[in-house]
């Protein structure tokens, strides 16, 4: 990766700090608790098939598995993700409360004011590092096992996501060079109070930008889900009670990964004051 990359940047930062979790084992906590958030929704599903055709037992293709065996082992998941979610989001908390702490009580007055901005916002980019690793992981591997497991549906969306590529690599290179140039003037007003006003208006420019991408979510994935169902009916693609759960897989699993991606712009957003962390 280039050293100009956000999100190797950020992982940069952390890396250099002492006194926190090694940044394998966050990762690895906030990776298996975003599995674990979706989990439960999509294995919800045959239970509540199940109850609806007031069968006995609860069917996962070949597997038959008792009603009540069923509730429990949904119930013990539930349990273990609520553990883990809690864990992984004091760990995230508490590491950034731990940086927070550390510069204060190692920088002097003068370093306080000057770095304070710079330092906020780096540590601000480990939020946004986790969570989007802990959206990430479960988006890539529910996208992957439902492209797997229905390959014809998985390859028309596949197809449309491709079309959709194009106008979001734009605008991110837009916001890119909008945020960084934000960050620039913004580490330079304490100099220059005269840039208030560019500041501003860039400013305004980067939060339009962000509220085209964050609420592009929604529109561009279940426009994709409608778009690929049709094409499906069309070419008489055949659907059984198995392949709606493997579509409900994909669709958590695209949400998870526009997700990722956003959370990946707003590292991004933040390169210019992880630039200066980095020497």
């Amino acid at each position: 990766m280039s050293n100009t990359n956000g999100i190797a940047l950020a992982v940069k930062f952390y890396r250099k700090q002492i006194g926190i979790a090694p940044l394998g084992w966050a990762l690895t906590v906030t990776g298996i608790s975003g599995i674990l958030e979706t989990l439960p929704i999509l294995l919800s599903l045959p239970l509540i098939r199940t109850l609806f055709l007031s069968a006995d037992d609860v069917s996962l293709g070949a597997i038959h598995v008792s009603l009540l065996a069923y509730v429990l082992g949904l119930l013990l998941l539930l349990l273990l993700r609520l553990t883990i979610g809690i864990y992984s989001q004091y760990l995230n908390a508490s590491t950034r409360i731990n940086l927070l702490a550390q510069f204060r009580n190692s920088a002097t007055e003068s370093e306080r004011n000057e770095h304070r901005t710079v330092y906020g916002k780096s540590i601000q980019s480990i939020n946004f590092l986790l969570v989007g690793w802990s959206q990430f992981l479960p988006g890539l591997l529910f996208t992957t096992v439902g492209i797997l497991l229905f390959p014809v549906f998985g390859a028309i969306i596949f197809s449309i996501v491709l079309v959709w590529f194009l106008p979001l690599r734009q605008l991110k290179r837009i916001q890119d060079r909008t945020h960084e140039k934000v960050s620039e003037l913004q580490t330079s007003l304490d100099e220059d109070s005269s840039k208030t006003n560019r500041w501003r208006d860039t400013r305004y420019k980067a939060a339009k930008l962000d509220s085209y991408n964050k609420n592009l979510r929604e529109f561009i994935i279940i426009s994709t889900l409608v778009i690929s169902l049709f094409i499906a009916h069309r070419l008489e693609v055949s659907f059984t009670g198995s392949t709606l759960l493997v579509v409900l897989m994909l669709l958590r699993g695209m949400q998870q990964l526009f997700t990722s991606y956003i959370m990946a712009q707003q590292v991004t957003a933040l390169r210019g004051f992880l630039k200066k962390t980095a020497h």
